[in-house]
């Protein structure tokens, strides 16, 4: 049996699973569904003829994504990851942005923190280069999409987030209305994500869009045409 095949196999037993426990447990139906989906996106980038030259610059700019997270870790909700992980979806595609988002919670964790939520960093930053790179043509083309794009994520992180309080038992409350009091605590939070988020693409979006384009035509990573300056 092919590696492959093996973590495909794996990969929709633990959603199937998950399934059958949210009748029982939600919690940890949505963590074995979490890294059901973790598995399947890193099964479907391994699957893709990726060239040596990709590996690196997967490798670069998750360590730069990372240490952004890590730089601005005094500054809550404040940070250029979410920038760098839609940039590069944008360029290199949705497989590459989730892995992107993924390891850059995976790495930048080994320093600020592991425990329960990294599954869920993971996640949702791998959701949301993978998301991008499957609107990549609107993305690039409109700037009001872009920012439209990553001023959205910079709730819907912070509601993913405000999901797996919720259901690890952080708020006395239950239910939806437990949600929508994470979701009041968080809002001054979320929405510094948000605007951060805006401003970085507006201020440096075009040019790390250049820079990207370059470094694919370069390596052979993709046949696009480069933007004259």
């Amino acid at each position: 049996m092919k590696k492959q095949t093996f973590f495909f196999i794996i990969s929709f037993t633990l959603i199937a699973a998950s399934l059958v426990l949210s009748f029982s447990s939600m919690a940890l139906a949505l963590i074995l569904a979490i890294v059901g989906i973790l598995l399947m996106g890193f099964n479907i980038f391994e699957r893709k003829e990726t060239s040596a030259e990709k590996l690196v610059l997967l490798a670069i700019l998750t360590a730069v994504s990372s240490a952004g997270r890590m730089l601005f870790a005094s500054l809550p909700s404040v940070n250029p990851s979410s920038f760098i992980v839609i940039m590069s979806a944008m360029i290199f595609g949705p497989s590459f942005g989730f892995m992107t988002g993924a390891l850059t919670a995976l790495v930048s964790n080994m320093l600020l923190g592991h425990g329960p939520w990294t599954l869920w960093q993971m996640l949702l930053w791998g959701l949301m280069g993978f998301l991008a790179g499957m609107v990549r043509k609107p993305l690039k083309e409109h700037l009001w999409i872009r920012l439209a794009y990553g001023f959205i994520w910079g709730f819907l992180f912070g509601w993913g987030m405000n999901l797996y309080y919720v259901l690890s038992g952080y708020i006395t409350e239950t239910g939806f209305k437990a949600f929508l009091i994470a979701s009041s605590a968080s809002f001054i939070f979320d929405m510094f994500h948000a605007v951060s988020n805006l401003l970085l693409i507006l201020l440096l979006g075009n040019r790390f869009i250049k820079i990207f384009e370059r470094t694919a035509l370069k390596y052979g990573l993709k046949d696009i045409p480069v933007k004259k300056e």
